[in-house]
């Protein structure tokens, strides 16, 4: 299964934070967020905004290190996902 993930930032090593899209094969594209906060495990909530479109807000720890690889691992196991490919997506505040 291919599912497709797009930044809106470039990712490096350690973000404050991380916006991007995501669709899985025959969906539409969905709205991920990624924030910091105090808390000791990253929590998947499911999300709806204004515009209709669906996604996830991840709330990710402070002390852990947020880059891709822990993005594309929280989302694949809140969408039971085991591999992305990383393409050129819609802009996900365009999106929202």
């Amino acid at each position: 299964m291919n599912t497709e993930i797009s930044y809106d930032l470039v990712m490096d090593g350690d973000m404050a934070f991380v916006e991007g899209t995501y669709r899985v094969p025959g969906g539409e594209w969905q709205v991920v967020i990624v924030s910091r906060y105090d808390a000791l495990e990253p929590q998947v909530v499911p999300q709806r905004w204004e515009s209709g479109v669906s996604g996830v807000l991840i709330r990710f720890p402070r002390v852990r290190k947020l880059n891709r690889e822990a993005v594309e691992r929280e989302l694949s196991a809140a969408l039971g996902v085991a591999e992305w490919v990383q393409v050129r997506g819609p802009d996900s505040m365009r999106l929202r």
